[in-house]
């Protein structure tokens, strides 16, 4: 008898930022080998939604773009966002789409990461921390892949895209392994060769990627409402 997965929701961020000489690049993270879904695969950064993610005092620090989200997403169009967001911070160290106005020394920010990511403390308290303040215009929701039935995990994951922070994106030894600042067109052609993993939305979305020359012309074409979405 076949087991019944769950479809759980999830969302995930391409981060564009422009080489110093290579144009166009995009965040990849390679996740940890003993995942059971997508081990060693490269990814964007993102995860499943945590119920948390939807708490009205992060709705109180959002300045803007929160209900053009829930517009265009739909059903828990906030809450992913913020799960985006997030994710961006436990997987990469990048705080995305949003400002903190309390300083804390690098050494407090990577502890506060830390203990995200081992579930000892909350985002919720994170976001208090460092007083963060949201501008969901930074994100451009442009594609919902769902995983098809079959794998042991399966995911109706939410792609956005922004552009990339000022700061080192770094691996958190947990869930991802590598960072990779790679040019579309070469993550996927290394894809093709067999030398690294991508499942079959990044690749896509690479490929897409591949025909921008810079961070604002991918981000601006992300942004524009009749980009095709994939169901």
């Amino acid at each position: 008898m076949s087991r019944v997965v769950t479809v759980r929701d999830a969302a995930t961020t391409a981060l564009l930022r422009d080489g110093a000489s290579n144009g166009l690049e995009v965040l990849l993270l390679r996740r940890h080998a003993s995942h059971v879904f997508g081990a060693n695969a490269y990814v964007f950064p993102g995860g499943a939604l945590d119920p948390a993610d939807d708490e009205a005092e992060l709705r109180a620090r959002c300045r803007g773009g929160a209900e053009i989200i829930e517009e265009t997403v739909g059903d828990n169009g906030f809450a992913l966002a913020m799960a985006a967001i997030r994710e961006c911070f436990e997987e990469a160290g990048l705080l995305v789409a949003c400002t903190a106005h309390a300083e804390v020394m690098p050494a407090r920010r990577e502890a506060l990461r830390h203990a995200l990511n081992t579930q000892t403390t909350s985002w919720a308290a994170i976001v208090t921390e460092l007083d963060l303040r949201f501008d969901l215009d930074a994100l451009a929701f442009f594609a919902h892949w769902t995983t098809p039935a079959g794998p042991p995990k399966r995911y109706s994951t939410r792609f956005f895209a922004a552009a990339a922070p000022p700061g080192e994106a770094r691996c958190d030894g947990l869930e991802t392994t590598h960072v990779w600042w790679a040019q579309p067109a070469r993550a996927v052609a290394a894809h093709d060769r067999g030398e690294i993993e991508l499942m079959t939305p990044t690749r896509a979305t690479l490929e897409s990627l591949a025909g921008y020359a810079d961070a604002a012309a991918a981000l601006a074409a992300l942004m524009d409402a009749t980009t095709v979405r994939v169901p």
